[in-house]
């Protein structure tokens, strides 16, 4: 194994996120060794090995086990394993990609304290589609707030498959700082309606909608598959390697 090759673990392995991840990272010509994936407990066995390239890595269900095998940890699990492996990769000097959505506003304040210490990438949505949006929405947002539009209504709009449990999506929440903080600054506040669609297996999709008398602006996007949000999570993971500290979301790891 060449000594620059950035070590990466998956959490979640079984779950759709840790199965893209390991389709982008088995599939693309990258700078990765994936040295350890991780699963629950009881969703594991013995025999449970996953095909990475031409072999065959044995699923973990103990971080401490592969610790240390790796340099980043990619994690999109829940927030109770997230925080959990956090304090774990803080106390041994590891890096971790955060995908995890649903964290308190005080896990967030753990998360913070936690890049003290480590490097990491952590963010709501990591497809660069979304993260482009992210900033017309803020040029948008700001042109009705300097013109005080007080007949304006806004909605945010979000899909996602039956399965997610929070409820409105993490984007959907960062959708709604981001207007909160553009109109913060001229003095303007808005209300903005939540409306949440739970069904199917629906990737993921977030429409804004700007209603004036007689008009509407809408801005959407709409993931078609998880490849988006996997293929940024490896890009976030090499990003991140040269950093040692600080807390940073996609705009920083695609420089927009």
């Amino acid at each position: 194994m060449k000594k620059n090759k950035i070590r990466l673990a998956i959490s979640g392995i079984y779950g759709r996120m840790g199965q893209e991840i390991l389709k982008i990272i088995n599939q693309e010509n990258n700078n990765i060794s994936l040295n350890g994936i991780l699963e629950k407990k009881n969703l594991i066995n013995n025999k449970s090995k996953v095909l990475y390239k031409s072999n065959y890595l044995q699923v973990q269900s103990d971080l401490l086990s592969i610790i240390n095998d790796f340099d980043i940890l990619i994690d999109f699990t829940n927030p109770d394993t997230t925080i959990n492996y956090l304090n774990i990769c803080k106390k041994y000097n590891k890096k971790m990609v955060i995908g995890t959505t649903g964290f308190t506003e005080k896990e967030k304040i753990i998360i913070k304290e936690a890049s003290k210490k480590i490097a990491i990438v952590f963010t709501s949505n990591f497809s660069q589609g979304i993260n482009i949006l992210f900033k017309i929405l803020k040029n948008i947002t700001e042109i009705f707030c300097i013109n005080q539009q007080e007949n304006l209504d806004i909605d945010i709009i979000e899909k996602h498959h039956k399965k997610k449990i929070d409820s409105p999506s993490g984007t959907a929440l960062f959708i709604k700082d981001i207007i909160d903080q553009s109109c913060k600054k001229y003095n303007f506040l808005q209300k903005i309606f939540f409306h949440s669609i739970r069904a199917g297996d629906i990737p993921g999709e977030h429409k804004i909608i700007f209603s004036l008398m007689g008009e509407q602006i809408e801005l959407t996007h709409k993931a078609l598959n998880r490849i988006p949000f996997a293929r940024g999570a490896v890009k976030a993971a090499i990003w991140l390697i040269k950093k040692e500290t600080g807390i940073y979301n996609m705009e920083h790891v695609l420089n927009i």
